[in-house]
């Protein structure tokens, strides 16, 4: 876990970008801050509302009224579209959150991180609005950054586990999408080449289910649009993991187990996936981290730690560009 995350660290410092902390009444948001910025990690932006933080860390006065104008302005330009008029913006930019996502969709800051305080809907309806989904993309999703111990490596030392934040019930063409973005979030955090698998109950269609033929049609169509990565799909959770499971139940396979990416076929087996992972090994799980935003932007759980937001932070400068 740590080699991942000082790799992660060095590779944050040489991009140094501006990160917004909008929850700055939060002293967990304010001791992170702190870290963050005495490791030069990135460069933290903190809003300001009382002017007492002193903790030589720049923020933005949300109070300032040039800004507000500006800010209302450009909600206004996103917006109108939507029946939002001048006098509505302005109002809307009093929720902090709005205020952030503003920030980001002018280049004001790189990334936005949140949530301490946010719930996870008003952080992701308004990145939604006002961020919006990445050219290519049309759904956002999420994944787990799964970090292993030395005793529970025996499938490698770093995982990720997608989705397992957002999409229900995702069809054959999210699916596709999902996995798209995870391979590419593989590429980012992990030392490794990303191994990905597509998983089901089922191994090489060894059952007839309308649940089994969408896994199947996307690993398909994701073989067709990944050429030349490393994708096995309709897979059980074993035989993508052991060589020798995979032997027995899909001989043909040209894949080499274990996989590094798990691609689950719906929300409740990836989020009982990976909490099961991560009680019963003691695995470090980063996230959730979004993927399919044009701007990062990532949602905190309202009971984080300190070192969750650090770890938080950390991934999202990773993420810009």
């Amino acid at each position: 876990m740590m080699a991942l995350l000082e790799d992660l660290s060095s590779k944050a410092k040489a991009k140094f970008p501006r990160i917004l902390l909008p929850e700055s009444s939060d002293s967990r948001v304010l001791e992170a801050a702190q870290i963050l910025s005495s490791q030069k990690i990135a460069q933290i932006v903190l809003f300001d509302i009382n002017s007492d933080h002193s903790l030589g860390i720049e923020t933005i006065n949300r109070e300032n009224e040039d800004l507000k104008a500006k800010y209302a302005q450009t909600l206004f330009e996103i917006r109108k579209h939507k029946g939002v008029t001048l006098e509505i913006a302005l109002e809307m930019i009093s929720n902090p959150t709005v205020f952030a996502m503003i920030a980001l969709h002018r280049g004001d800051v790189d990334g936005v991180v949140t949530g301490a305080i946010t719930p996870s809907q008003e952080v992701l309806s308004n990145a939604l609005r006002i961020i919006g989904v990445s050219k290519g993309s049309k759904l956002v999703s999420s994944l787990f950054l799964m970090a292993f111990d030395q005793n529970h490596k025996m499938y490698g030392e770093n995982m990720i586990f997608s989705d397992c934040a957002m999409n229900i019930n995702p069809n054959s063409e999210e699916l596709v999408e999902i996995a798209q973005s995870a391979y590419e979030a593989a590429k980012l955090f992990l030392k490794e080449e990303p191994k990905m698998a597509m998983l089901s109950f089922s191994t090489n269609q060894s059952a007839n289910h309308s649940e089994i033929d969408k896994v199947k049609d996307a690993t398909d169509n994701l073989k067709s649009k990944l050429a030349g990565a490393q994708i096995i799909g309709n897979i059980q959770l074993d035989a993508a993991l052991d060589n020798e499971v995979l032997k027995i139940k899909y001989p043909e396979a040209s894949f080499i187990p274990p996989a590094n990416v798990l691609i689950f076929p719906n929300l409740d087996a990836a989020n009982i996936g990976y909490k099961l992972v991560q009680r019963f090994s003691g695995a470090k799980a980063i996230g959730p981290i979004l993927q399919g935003l044009a701007k990062p932007v990532n949602d905190l759980s309202r009971g984080c730690s300190v070192d969750e937001i650090v770890n938080t932070v950390v991934i999202t400068a990773n993420q810009c560009s």
